[in-house]
């Protein structure tokens, strides 16, 4: 507890000025009852895996994209509580070693939760405990966990959160980036329903940020993604689901597109008439020249015949059809397979434009124009997908003071447009970034064309060459930069946190 004491006093007397100008990294390493040792020596063989070690080659091997597995760190740390996060931040600054963060370690970024010669810090193995308050009203939980961990304990009190919609996804990117739930119709986006975060600053600081204390941070993480600290634990708020609800994906041939569309377009415009439901329209090909959509449908309750999916339930002649009444957990489970291809190369490209059944024709038929140009890569798994950011889900980024992504209700409804892309060839590389800035260069313009783009970025689909905090405002890019001078003066998790979208670049810079 010495760790907290002595740091509380250094915060209250910097009261104005977060970090004070005099601030010494050794001696809060000392303070932490250290000297500064490899982490190795400090945590021993358990908590640190270097590179001779059949555990390393292990964890590689378990990171879910291609690029990210051929990222060779020079040790992987995996940490037990706050104290070691400090720790491991101080002895970066120390050593100027740069750092990676791996929650699920889900990103199609390459260095998002994985660093070349640097220390990869690791959640899953030792930071995964998950609590139900006694009120039943938050689920509190460390970043290790997937959804499918949170989903499945929460149930077992008759809850849910508003989370990740693949079991295997971790949380911490989903809910630092935003998240798009199944349930946002009813509650926003994932990060408009977290009430507080454990945060290691880049000073060793372990606070609690909330809407009353470091106001200010705490709206800064709800979308400003990973430069203003290490969050290690979650408190969100929860609410009661039954034990099933109904969802499942079906998938049709081009006769069907049509149809679809226009079901996708109502659905999304008739959302504040029932928010219990969710939908995901994506298309996919198949080489020589087979077009498919599949559409992922769910109901927050288990009723297949909610008359809001009515339109959606008259479409005939699915090829296949995986809907049924299923647990939250289950329904994760189920999408898991689509979302997976662990170990393949993965890439995202997305754009956002106003809701419109055009927009979403011609952007589909975009990408078949476009997707012959790849189809004889190998392994390759092309998809388009449309989302919607409904008028339910954006009134409530207002929730608890807002958040920084820039989106208001007057702004929706929305399309959320994204390309993704399976590959095993890391030869291929440069046609598949090129192919996704393709199609959405074009369908951007064409949406430009008729007054229906919008700029925002969504981070979690973003691809390592777009600036997700950029298309939030000058405003709130200018406010975002501010906040983390405030609490990170040295820029700590800009330059020794290198992987990921940074609060003044893409990940990349130029284009692919």
């Amino acid at each position: 507890m010495k760790r907290f004491v002595s740091f509380a006093a250094l915060a209250a007397a910097a009261l104005a000025q977060f970090e004070a100008t005099d601030f010494n990294v050794t001696e809060a390493l000392l303070d932490n009852g250290i000297d500064c040792n490899s982490l190795k020596v400090l945590f021993g063989d358990d908590q640190v895996e270097t590179r001779s070690e059949t555990a390393y080659s292990s964890w590689l091997n378990s990171l879910w994209s291609g690029q990210q597995r051929l990222i060779a760190p020079e040790c992987v740390f995996k940490p037990e509580k706050p104290l070691d996060i400090s720790t491991a931040i101080l002895i970066a600054r120390l050593t100027e070693c740069p750092f990676a963060a791996k929650s699920g370690g889900h990103s199609s970024v390459p260095g998002g939760s994985n660093i070349a010669g640097g220390i990869s810090i690791s959640f899953v193995e030792k930071m995964n405990a998950i609590s139900v308050s006694s009120d039943k009203k938050t689920v509190s939980f460390q970043p290790g966990n997937t959804w499918l961990n949170i989903y499945t304990r929460a149930a077992k009190d008759g809850l849910a959160v508003n989370g990740g919609r693949v079991a295997s996804v971790g949380v911490g990117g989903l809910l630092l980036g935003g998240g798009i739930s199944y349930t946002g119709g009813i509650n926003g986006m994932s990060c408009d329903n977290i009430i507080s975060y454990e945060l290691v600053t880049a000073s060793g600081l372990v606070i609690n940020v909330d809407q009353n204390k470091y106001a200010d941070l705490y709206w800064a993480l709800r979308g400003g993604g990973n430069n203003f600290g290490i969050v290690t634990k979650f408190t969100v708020e929860a609410f009661p689901l039954g034990p099933t609800m109904w969802g499942g994906m079906r998938t049709y041939t081009q006769g069907a597109f049509s149809a679809l569309i226009d079901a996708y377009y109502n659905l999304g415009m008739n959302a504040p008439q029932d928010g219990k439901a969710h939908q995901i329209l994506s298309f996919s090909f198949r080489a020589p020249n087979v077009q498919l959509a599949n559409v992922e449908l769910e109901y927050a309750e288990p009723n297949a015949n909610a008359s809001i999916l009515a339109e959606y339930n008259a479409i005939g002649g699915a090829l296949r059809d995986q809907t049924a009444v299923r647990s939250l957990a289950e329904l994760t489970t189920l999408l898991d397979g689509p979302a997976s291809g662990t170990g393949l190369r993965q890439g995202f490209w997305t754009w956002t434009m106003k809701l419109d059944k055009e927009m979403a024709t011609v952007a589909k038929d975009i990408f078949f124009e476009e997707v012959t140009s790849i189809s004889d890569a190998a392994d390759l798994v092309p998809a388009f997908s449309l989302q919607v950011l409904s008028t339910p889900i954006l009134e409530k980024t207002a929730k608890r003071g807002g958040n920084a992504l820039g989106l208001t209700a007057a702004d929706g409804p929305l399309i959320n447009a994204l390309v993704a892309l399976k590959w095993s060839n890391p030869a291929d590389d440069t046609r598949m970034w090129r192919f996704a800035q393709k199609v959405k260069d074009r369908s951007f313009a064409a949406a430009t064309a008729k007054g229906k783009a919008h700029p925002y970025v969504y981070m979690n689909y973003a691809s390592p060459w777009q600036d997700p905090v950029a298309s939030y405002g000058s405003t709130n890019k200018a406010r975002l930069i501010s906040i983390s001078k405030k609490y990170d003066p040295t820029s700590v998790f800009e330059r020794l946190q290198p992987g990921y979208f940074k609060l003044t670049r893409a990940a990349y810079s130029g284009s692919p």
